[in-house]
């Protein structure tokens, strides 16, 4: 079959497959930072591949903080995450208003910086892009502003 535009024969299943593999390393790595996600059970993989491509690149990939986890950038809402180790969020109005929160915020922003600077992009980073690039994924929406999805070669991104 072809893609959603037409042209060279494409598999979304082989994107779906990739995230899907995982080995004991990759999954111990992601322990560190999520909680473990529920089990793929057999056929759901090409469930979703024939989803995706039914779906004629009429999709958009809506991501969040998980997605960067296998990475190593940290999320916040998790048990091991940022708020799990006493973080609080600063609030805009206490940002523009108050210059020693300010200052808290830049130090803490100048310290976390090295996550984002080692991060590479992961499976699912590139799996998207691999959709996107093949058409059957319009672009990408994320929460995120690791730069990760641009690294892993997507182009269509709303940050």
């Amino acid at each position: 079959s072809s893609g959603p535009t037409g042209g060279a024969p494409l598999r979304p299943a082989t994107a779906m497959a990739a995230v899907a593999r995982a080995s004991a390393a990759e999954a111990a790595k992601v322990g560190r930072y999520a909680p473990a996600g529920a089990k793929l059970l057999p056929g759901d993989a090409a469930r979703l591949a024939d989803f995706v491509a039914g779906a004629g690149g009429r999709l958009v990939a809506l991501t969040g903080a998980g997605i960067s986890t296998e990475s190593g950038v940290p999320d916040y809402r998790s048990q091991q995450g940022s708020y799990s180790k006493g973080h609080k969020p600063m609030y805009h109005a206490v940002f523009v208003q108050n210059p020693l929160q300010r200052a808290r915020y830049w130090a803490r922003s100048l310290r976390g910086w090295r996550y984002f600077a080692a991060a590479l992009p992961n499976r699912t980073h590139t799996a998207l892009a691999a959709l996107e690039r093949d058409s059957f994924v319009s672009g990408v929406v994320t929460q995120n502003v690791d730069g990760l999805h641009t690294q892993a070669g997507a182009d269509q991104i709303i940050q």
